[in-house]
C-alpha cells in the first residue's frame, strides 16, 4: 500500500488541525493521517490505522482540555492545545504547505514558504554544500538559533525551538529534532525543493 498522499485528504486533515476547535475524533484522524503521510515506511494496515486513531482519541479525551465555549456539548477542543500536550509524548505532524501554482514571478522576487521553518532548512542545506546529513544540518540550524535568526527561539537538550507563522508572545514554541527534520526533508524532496 502506498502512503496517504491524496492532496484533498491532506488539505482536509491540515484544515482540521488549523481550526480553533475540533472534536477529538477528528483531531485524532487528522493527526494519524498526516503522520502516516509523512512517515517513510510503508503504510500501516487499515486496522492498525484505526487502532492508532482510537488510541489518540482516547488520549485526547483523557487530557480534559477546555471545550469550545460556544458549543460545550460538542466535546470539541483546541487542536493547538492537543499539539502542546503531545509535544514530549507523541510526534506531531509538521505543517503542510499547500501552494497553489502561482503565475510566473519576476526572477528577483522573493520566494515565500507556507511556514517559517522551510527557508532556514533550505539555507542550512546550502551551507552544508547540498548535503542532507541530519546531524550536520541540526548543527548548522543550532548555529542559526544561537545567532538569533528567525524563526528560532532557543536550543534545548530536546531540540531547537522555533516560532510558527502565527506565533505571538506567550505561545508554545515548535520543536525541531533529528526525527522531525528527517520528516521535513522527506516532504521537501517530495515537493522537489531539494
Amino acid at each position: 500500500m502506498t502512503k496517504l498522499t491524496s492532496k484533498p485528504i491532506l488539505k482536509k486533515a491540515s484544515g482540521i488541525l488549523a481550526q480553533e476547535f475540533a472534536i477529538p475524533k477528528d483531531i485524532a484522524w487528522a493527526w494519524v493521517t498526516l503522520l502516516l503521510s509523512q512517515e517513510e515506511q510503508k503504510r500501516d494496515s487499515e486496522e492498525k490505522r484505526y487502532a492508532r486513531i482510537a488510541e489518540f482519541e482516547a488520549w485526547i479525551a483523557e487530557l480534559n482540555l477546555p471545550t469550545d465555549p460556544k458549543n460545550p456539548s460538542s466535546g470539541a477542543v483546541s487542536p493547538d492545545s492537543v499539539k502542546n500536550s503531545a509535544r514530549n509524548v507523541f510526534e506531531w505532524p509538521h505543517e503542510y504547505i499547500f501552494d497553489e501554482p502561482a503565475a510566473a514571478k519576476h526572477p528577483d522576487s522573493k520566494i515565500t514558504y507556507g511556514d517559517t521553518i522551510t527557508k532556514p532548512i533550505l539555507d542550512a542545506i546550502k551551507d552544508a554544500g547540498g548535503s542532507d546529513d541530519r546531524p550536520a544540518l541540526i548543527a548548522i540550524l543550532e548555529g542559526y538559533a544561537k545567532e538569533g535568526k528567525e524563526p528560532f527561539a532557543n536550543v534545548t537538550p530536546e531540540g531547537i525551538e522555533w516560532k510558527g507563522s502565527n506565533w505571538a508572545d506567550g505561545d508554545k514554541l515548535n520543536l525541531l529534532t533529528i526525527k522531525t527534520l528527517h520528516n521535513r526533508l522527506a516532504n521537501l524532496k517530495k515537493k522537489g525543493l531539494i
